[in-house]
């Protein structure tokens, strides 16, 4: 019997491991927010926060914002995807903008 529970043991131990690494994962993927990862690796190089916050912006609408994303998105040659630029959007406004869709 004893001789049982110590060959069992290296399996608890990984199956403990795995769960660990699983619930780990999860929660790593509800606190990633794609929109601010798309924005701080491909357009927060040239536009800093000041773009976003100064007083005579353009963007007044939510649809002002997609569009500006949308256009950003060609203009420098990343042609995102709906979803992408959908993305973002939701970022910029939660974080600067503030707008009702």
């Amino acid at each position: 019997m004893k001789g049982d529970y110590h060959r069992s043991t290296p399996n608890r131990v990984l199956a403990v491991l795995l769960l660990g690494f699983f619930l780990s994962a999860q929660g790593f993927a509800a606190g990633f927010d794609r929109g601010r990862a798309l924005y701080e690796n491909h357009c927060q190089s040239c536009h800093e926060d000041w773009a976003h916050t100064r007083g005579n912006r353009k963007v007044t609408t939510i649809e002002d914002l997609r569009a500006r994303v949308a256009s950003w998105s060609v203009h420098s040659g990343l042609n995102w995807e709906t979803e992408e630029i959908t993305a973002v959007t939701r970022y910029l406004n939660r974080r600067f903008y503030q707008l009702v869709p």
